[in-house]
């Protein structure tokens, strides 16, 4: 006999297994109730079974009419409520107060609790006829508990149909305005290959989101690929966890829409893994792109550990932390994790300042959401708490949380253990045992557990949270990756169109000496200086903006943003002044906002952004640039991480990028949006291949080849005494006197004769001594949190590197910026290298920390003239009249000028000046044709016009007395 492989062969098998770990198989027409959309016998089973005594007391309240009261009651809180607020929460009436659902017992402390889980009545019913008539459409598959749906299937077979059918007869053949599909909390759309899921039908608008394992659902031996499903997802233990802990109503503050929230599969299992696999002294790196909802799985996991009790029915961990990098915690994270409590004052989120954060510390809040930045403050409040166990989630780890700050953080959070009394019982000297304390603080930390999430963890990152595998190598314990989350669609892909600009340019020496300069610096200091040149902001401003009209512009239905990223926030400055300028000639029906910190002084002016963007009062940058006619934000060095306008369409990039800044500078414009189908990036600055080898870590998975050697320690350490400008002793003296707290001048005095044996190197020696002084101090401040021993003269030398470092004096050589003024700019182009793809590939393996090269190399010095010549020939190119720059053309114009040049040679300054107009103005003429910007802007300002002729008046002897 041939293989059955029908549809309705891949439907018994599904239920066959769930009627094997507990489900009952009901039948549409004899148990399913298509008024009120129940299974009323199961359901008035299960109340019977259950709440004996309070259904007597219902009775004795209505008697025969008590059934059909508690249905009619039931139905209006379903339609009033919703399903999932009735399954948590039951309902009262005539004094009796109904529960429709109990959930499975996270400890044992009340036994009769089993009992009530035990009791709930799960089932199936397959071919559901929903529709008030006979021979109505029918669901392949839905789900009960206690009577109530609470999910609907519909099953495709790839051998007939695929999962695309299932889909498309959601949307077009099931009526949103069915009261089962209103009831239920979730439809999955499944065939043996993949499975998708919605929330909620709007009919052909109705959003399905993946709920696969992968990109691809790994093959099972003698099952579905989809078998998950049925298998775990469904069973009992499983599905109760779900209503009780995961699905929850999330609602719209604009449009009042409420919209039932259920866990991507990825979401879910972070979730469950995680609390199946944590215990306090662990720690563990979840690589989520953005795109994985990240907020959610931190608010679903945040409750979950408050929740998980060990055998002895005691809390795994008595506070729940959750922790994020951004000043301003996202708020989005803030409402996630309150949106689930289901008790008041279960979460507690710190917005004043360190003595509430403290304040919630001591009493032992559940959930307390903060920043990172807030604990520094809090040292002292908090040391002598009691012993307690702590779960600290970190919302985008970055180096933040592996460097100092995130040690101050763990000693408020650690105790020490019997293994460190011992120790200490060992060290006889008092300032030794408070500095072995404060070492074992940072290392010793059973009580704590770190859950680190990012899209782009750093080699750091890794070592610090992430597993290591028999191999030594670090692994994220659970991964969603960037390009699943762009195949399936909650991301966009920002490398798929990259449009490059090359940069050409001359410059010419303006002196006659032709001096010498370090050839690395001077090369940086003239490319500065060519960017900075109005003629380069104003050739650049051009480009985009008409970009921007002609394209961009129109974009997302007309709602398109921009955000322009600039080298620095003089950049930013001069960028805003000229692309205002810009607008206001052309009438562009756009404004700009600028975006940096601090303040910026050029041309003998003050810069902020508050002044250059002239917002109302209590308008933030953010909010102004969702709202019109704000469409371009230009930024320093800010807003390039964190930054979330789904309206981001298109980045303009005149920075360098590398490595982790330009996944997560890129990344800005990767965000969903309703008629947003593609993004494009502008880059005046990088080589495409730089932005490959940039994402191909992030894109895929990301893993660290091996942990960082803590015995490069001691290697540094030999190396810096083996300088001979302070010994161990020095060492000890200025530890112990800071530690006991000596006047600042006896620390001055210790260090002082370090200082004048610093200043007797070699510059050679000097430069190589700070070398090793500061690899030893980023490497320790690393590693004492990962090191598996204690070495107080380890600690000893970070604590006085700390300070010697501030004593030493500065031996580079300053950037020779007067080399500005023998140089100017003789052309400049930018020209567009067409637009490509980028698509990376393969795993990231990332490469750990080493000692490093802390040797001295000698600055080459060349003349002005060869540094000039260098790089005009990186960035030279053919030009032609129309690209030569400001004055000088017009001025070397004149200077051939066979009938003026005579009159020079023959006459006065003062006589060839009341002629010099005549030639003035041919060689304007002459731009008409042109350069016809560069002549408006002179012709329709008589003073810069006055200026420009005097000052090429003046030029142009200063060149005829060199003849």
């Amino acid at each position: 006999m041939t293989t059955n492989t029908t549809e309705k062969q891949f439907q018994n098998d599904i239920i066959h297994h769930l009627e094997s770990t507990g489900y009952i198989r009901r039948n549409s027409i004899k148990n399913y109730e298509k008024t009120t959309c129940l299974d009323p016998e199961l359901t008035l089973k299960f109340i019977k079974a259950t709440q004996p005594k309070k259904w007597d007391k219902f009775k004795k309240a209505y008697g025969e009419n008590a059934e059909q009261k508690f249905f009619i009651r039931l139905v209006n809180e379903i339609d009033n409520k919703g399903t999932i607020h009735v399954l948590r929460n039951g309902f009262k009436d005539a004094g009796a107060y109904f529960d429709l659902f109990y959930p499975q017992p996270n400890n044992n402390r009340n036994p009769d609790l089993f009992d009530k889980f035990e009791g709930n009545i799960f089932s199936v019913i397959d071919e559901l006829e929903y529709e008030n008539h006979e021979h109505g459409n029918r669901i392949d598959l839905v789900i009960f508990i206690n009577g109530l749906p609470i999910l609907t299937a519909e099953l495709k077979d790839t051998f007939s149909q695929g999962v695309e059918n299932a889909i498309k007869q959601y949307r077009e053949d099931r009526d949103p305005r069915e009261k089962i599909f209103r009831c239920c909390l979730v439809h999955f759309a499944m065939s043996d290959e993949k499975i998708y899921m919605a929330t909620r039908l709007e009919g052909p608008k109705t959003r399905f989101l993946p709920f696969n394992k992968g990109l691809e659902n790994p093959p099972v031996k003698k099952d579905y690929k989809t078998c998950y499903l049925y298998n775990d997802i469904l069973q009992i233990n499983k599905i109760s966890k779900l209503i009780s802990n995961f699905i929850y109503i999330e609602k719209d503050d604009k449009t009042k829409k409420e919209t039932p929230i259920f866990p991507r599969y990825h979401q879910l299992d972070c979730v469950n893994l995680l609390l199946a696999d944590c215990m306090p002294g662990e720690n563990y790196l979840i690589e989520h792109s953005a795109g994985s909802g990240k907020s959610k799985t931190i608010a679903w996991l945040a409750h979950g550990l408050i929740n998980k009790f060990n055998p002895f029915d005691e809390r795994v961990y008595d506070m729940v932390i959750v922790v994020s990098d951004r000043r301003v915690i996202d708020k989005q994270l803030q409402e996630q994790v309150k949106a689930i409590e289901k008790v008041k004052g279960i979460v507690e989120v710190i917005n004043e300042d360190s003595k509430q954060l403290a304040e919630a510390l001591k009493t032992g809040s559940n959930i307390v959401v903060t920043t990172l930045h807030k604990f520094p403050f809090v040292l002292e409040e908090v040391r002598d708490m009691e012993l307690r166990n702590y779960a600290v989630i970190i919302d985008e780890a970055h180096s933040s949380q592996t460097g100092s700050l995130s040690r101050k953080m763990k000693q408020v959070l650690s105790t020490n253990s019997l293994d460190e009394a011992e120790i200490l019982d060992d060290v006889d000297d008092d300032v030794e045992e408070e500095l072995l304390r404060e070492v074992e603080s940072f290392r010793n930390l059973d009580n704590i557990s770190f859950f680190a999430f990012t899209a782009t963890p750093k080699g750091k990152t890794l070592e610090m949270f992430g597993t290591m595998n028999k191999q030594g190598e670090y692994w994220p314990f659970h991964r969603y990756t960037m390009k699943q989350a762009i195949e399936e669609g909650f991301i966009l892909d920002v490398l798929q169109h990259y449009l490059t600009y090359g940069t050409y340019f001359n410059l010419v020496k303006t002196i006659e000496d032709d001096p010498e300069f370090e050839e690395r610096k001077a090369k940086r200091v003239l490319r500065k200086f060519v960017e900075e040149h109005p003629h380069a902001i104003r050739l650049k401003t051009e480009i985009m903006l008409d970009h921007f009209m002609n394209s961009t512009l129109n974009k997302i239905n007309g709602q398109a943003r921009v955000m322009l990223v600039t080298r620095s926030r003089l950049h930013a400055v001069l960028y805003k002044k000229t692309f205002d300028k810009y607008i206001k000639e052309n009438k562009f029906p756009i404004k700009t906002l600028v975006a940096f910190t601090g303040e910026v002084k050029h041309d003998e002016k003050k810069y902020t952004e508050t002044s250059m963007n002239k917002l109302p009062d209590k308008k933030t940058i953010e909010n102004a640039f969702a709202e019109e006619p704000y469409r371009i934000l230009i930024v320093a060095n800010k807003y390039q991480t964190g930054f979330d306008q789904p309206l981001l369409h298109t980045m303009y990039v005149d920075k360098s990028l590398n490595g982790v800044a330009a996944v997560q500078t890129l990344s800005r414009i990767n965000r969903i949006a309703k008629n947003k189908n593609d993004t494009l990036i502008l880059d005046f600055a990088n080589e495409t291949d730089t932005i490959l080898k940039s994402f191909e870590p992030y894109y895929k998975t990301t893993y660290l080849e091996e942990g960082t050697d803590p015995h490069k320690l001691y290697e540094l350490q030999d190396k810096l005494l083996d300088y001979q400008i302070f010994d161990e002793n020095d060492v000890d003296e200025f530890v112990k006197a800071y530690m006991k707290g000596y006047k600042q001048p006896e620390l001055h005095h210790i260090m002082n004769q370090v200082k004048d044996e610093f200043v007797d190197l070699e510059k050679e020696d000097q430069v190589g001594f700070k070398k090793a002084l500061r690899r030893y101090q980023n490497i320790y401040s690393f590693l004492s949190q990962l090191m598996p021993f204690s070495d107080i003269h380890l600690e000893k030398l970070f604590i006085f590197n700390k300070f010697l470092n501030k004593k030493l004096p500065t031996i580079n050589d300053p950037l020779p910026f007067n080399i500005r003024e023998d140089v100017d700019m003789d052309s400049y182009k930018v020209v567009e290298e067409g637009e490509t793809s980028i698509d990376p590939v393969g795993d990231g393996m990332l490469k750990p920390p080493s000692g490093g090269d802390t040797g001295f190399r000698e600055e080459e010095q060349e003349k002005l003239s060869q540094i000039i010549q260098d790089l005009n020939d990186a960035f030279g190119t053919d030009f032609t009249d129309d690209d030569r720059v400001f004055i000088e053309r017009v001025k070397d114009n004149l200077l051939g000028n066979e009938e003026l040049y005579k009159k020079m040679k023959h006459n006065s300054p003062e006589n060839v000046r009341a002629v010099f107009d005549k030639y003035f103005n041919q060689e304007m003429t002459g731009l008409l044709n042109s350069n016809m910007d560069f002549y408006k802007r002179v012709v329709d300002n008589e003073k810069l016009r006055d200026k420009l002729k005097i000052a090429l008046f003046n030029l142009l002897y200063e060149d005829f007395s060199k003849k």
